[in-house]
C-alpha cells in the first residue's frame, strides 16, 4: 500500500514537469522551422537544403554529445531554461537579419533542449513509454507549423513564439526537476539483446532517410498542407504509440510498423496516404525506442535522449542531401546506411559504455 502511495505521489510530482517541456519542445521546433521557413521565398532550393542540413547536423547530429556531457553534470533544469532562451536569441537575429547565425544557435539550443527535456522524461517515468510520447509528440506539429508560417511571412508569429518560450522557461525555473541518477523504480526486463537495438535503429535510419527527403520534397514543390498533415500523423503516432508500447508486446510490433512504414514512405510523395501512414508507424516507435535503450544505459538518460532523438535522424538527413541516386542503386545505398548506422552505433556504444564504467 505504501509503495502504491509514494509512486502516485512521484507521478504526479513530476507530469507537470514533463507536460511542459513537451509544450516546450513544441514552441522550441516551432522556432526552429519559423526561422527555416523565413528562407523559402528568397532563396534557391540548393540553399534551403542547406540550412535543414546544418540544422540537422546541429539539432540532431550534436545531441548525443551534448547528451553524454549533460549526464556528466547531472543537472537538467539550467540547460532546459538556457536552450528555450538560446531560442529567443535565435528569433531575435532573424528580426536582424542575421540568419546563418540564428540557425546555428537555434541548431545548438534544440539538441541541448532534447536531450534535457528527454532525460528529464525518462528519470522521471522510468521504463513509460506514454510519458516520453507526450514530450517528443508536440515537437513535430511545431516544426511544422512554425515552417509554415514562416514560409507565409507571418512576422506577429516570430513575436508570439519569443512570448511563449520566455514564459515557459520561467515556469521550468520554478517546475520540479528530478537529478540524474535518481532511479527508484525498477521496470521489466523484456530480453533484447545488442542485435535488436542494432537491428531497430538500422531499419529506423532507414525510414527516416525516406522522410526527411520526403520532406524536402515538399517544401520545394510548396506542398505545405502536406506538411502539416504529416505532423499531425507523426505526433498522433507517438502519442499511440507510447501508450500502445506500454501495453502490448513491442517488438513483434516495433517490427510490423516499420517492415510497413519503410514501402510507404518510399511512396509517400506519390500519395499523401502513404506519407501519412509510413510517418505515423515510423513516429510511433519513438517512444519505445527512448526506452528500450534506457533498459541498456539507465544511469544516462541524457546520452539514450541523444542517440534516439538525434542520431538516425541527422544520420537520414546527412545521406538524403547526398545524391547518390547518380552514384549507386538502391541496394548498395542501403549497404552504405548501414555501414554508417553500424560505425556510428559502436562508437556510441563504446563511449556510452566507458561513461557507464565511470559512474560504478
Amino acid at each position: 500500500m505504501n509503495t502504491m502511495i509514494s509512486v502516485s505521489i512521484w507521478k504526479s510530482r513530476y507530469q507537470a514537469t514533463v507536460l511542459g517541456l513537451g509544450i516546450g519542445h513544441g514552441f522550441s521546433d516551432a522556432a526552429a522551422g519559423y526561422l527555416i521557413g523565413n528562407l523559402s521565398h528568397n532563396a534557391s532550393f540548393v540553399q534551403i537544403g542547406s540550412a535543414v542540413m546544418i540544422y540537422n547536423l546541429l539539432a540532431f547530429g550534436g545531441q548525443l554529445p551534448a547528451g553524454i556531457w549533460l549526464d556528466r553534470i547531472g543537472h537538467y533544469r539550467k540547460p532546459a531554461v538556457l536552450s528555450l532562451l538560446g531560442m529567443v536569441l535565435a528569433l531575435g537575429l532573424l528580426c536582424f537579419q542575421f540568419f546563418w547565425v540564428a540557425i546555428v544557435i537555434a541548431g545548438i539550443s534544440s539538441a541541448i533542449f532534447h536531450v534535457s527535456g528527454g532525460a528529464v522524461t525518462l528519470v522521471s517515468f522510468p521504463g513509460k513509454s506514454y510519458y516520453t510520447g507526450i514530450f517528443s509528440a508536440f515537437g513535430v506539429m511545431g516544426l511544422a507549423l512554425g515552417g509554415w508560417a514562416g514560409t507565409m511571412h507571418w512576422y506577429g508569429v516570430g513575436f508570439g513564439l519569443m512570448t511563449g518560450l520566455i514564459a515557459l522557461l520561467l515556469g521550468l525555473l520554478k517546475a520540479n526537476f528530478p537529478l540524474a541518477q535518481k532511479q527508484e523504480f525498477v521496470t521489466k526486463n523484456h530480453h533484447l539483446d545488442n542485435h535488436d537495438y542494432l537491428m531497430i535503429l538500422l531499419l529506423v535510419a532507414i525510414a527516416l532517410r525516406s522522410a526527411v527527403w520526403n520532406v524536402v520534397q515538399l517544401l520545394y514543390v510548396k506542398q505545405y498542407d502536406w506538411l502539416i498533415y504529416m505532423a499531425m500523423a507523426a505526433m498522433i503516432g507517438k502519442l499511440i504509440g507510447g501508450w500502445l508500447t506500454d501495453r502490448i508486446p513491442w517488438k513483434v510490433y516495433a517490427l510490423v510498423a516499420l517492415s510497413i512504414a519503410i514501402p510507404s514512405l518510399a511512396w509517400g510523395h506519390r500519395k499523401l496516404f502513404w506519407l501519412l501512414l509510413g510517418t505515423g508507424l515510423l513516429q510511433s516507435l519513438t517512444p519505445i525506442s527512448v526506452v528500450a535503450l534506457q533498459r541498456l544505459l539507465p544511469t544516462m538518460p541524457a546520452a539514450v535522449s541523444g542517440a534516439t532523438f538525434g542520431l538516425a535522424i541527422a544520420l537520414g538527413g546527412l545521406i538524403s542531401f547526398v545524391p547518390l541516386d547518380a552514384y549507386f542503386p538502391l541496394f548498395y545505398q542501403l549497404i552504405l546506411l548501414g555501414m554508417l548506422t553500424w560505425g556510428l552505433y559502436y562508437l556510441f556504444w563504446s563511449g556510452a559504455t566507458q561513461q557507464s564504467t565511470l559512474h560504478k
